[in-house]
């Protein structure tokens, strides 16, 4: 009779999983060996799957509960600045109190609407060529550019298009990762298509 390989063995007690339940005597013949732990139990080691498994799911959730609650004040945010946009302001009306809006978030250190003037012709080229918005860290000069020495991270947004620009939108934060080129950016992107509207109006 041939020898019973690894998988067979793995198949039947996946097929039978009281076997060993049923079979006490030899059960408590077998030690399974931890490299780090030494002789444990099978049920020692079920525990520690579960509790590995529900930390996971636990880690899942909190990240999915955060990720709701951070596109929740975003849809709030946006939402007061599009009942900006249609209100009888000019330009640095708007701009300051889109700042003052968007500056509420506790992770965004400062707001710009700017009017697009050659000086950041640059940053655009460097940032905005192949794509009109960059999230994510940015160097001193384009940082003493837009916002403070603290800025770490920030979303940035042309209004227009790269030959014809018409104003920059950035969001500047003291956290370095706070924006990340994969983050979700839809609710601002659906505020820029009608700024850039409003601006168009406004020139």
């Amino acid at each position: 009779m041939s020898e019973l390989t690894k998988e067979q063995v793995a198949e039947y007690l996946t097929h039978h999983p009281d076997f060993l339940i049923d079979q006490p005597h030899l059960l408590a013949k077998l030690e399974l060996q931890q490299k780090e732990q030494g002789a444990t139990s099978l049920v020692h080691i079920q525990q520690r799957q579960l509790r590995e498994h529900n930390t996971l799911l636990k880690n899942q959730i909190e990240s999915m509960s955060k990720h709701a609650k951070q596109n929740e004040l975003v849809y709030r945010l946006f939402s007061q600045c599009h009942s900006q946009l249609w209100s009888n302001y000019d330009f640095n009306t708007l701009a300051s109190n889109l700042t003052n809006i968007i500056c509420t978030s506790p992770n965004i250190s400062d707001c710009k609407l700017i009017k697009y003037t050659a000086q950041y012709n640059d940053l655009i080229e460097h940032r905005l060529t192949h794509s009109t918005h960059y999230l994510g860290r940015i160097n001193q000069q384009e940082c003493e550019l837009l916002f403070s020495d603290k800025t770490q991270s920030a979303a940035i947004y042309l209004i227009g298009d790269s030959k014809k620009p018409v104003a920059i939108l950035a969001f500047g934060s003291n956290d370095a990762n706070h924006f990340e080129p994969a983050q979700d950016n839809l609710f601002v992107l659906d505020f820029v298509r009608a700024l850039q509207l409003r601006l168009l109006e406004l020139a």
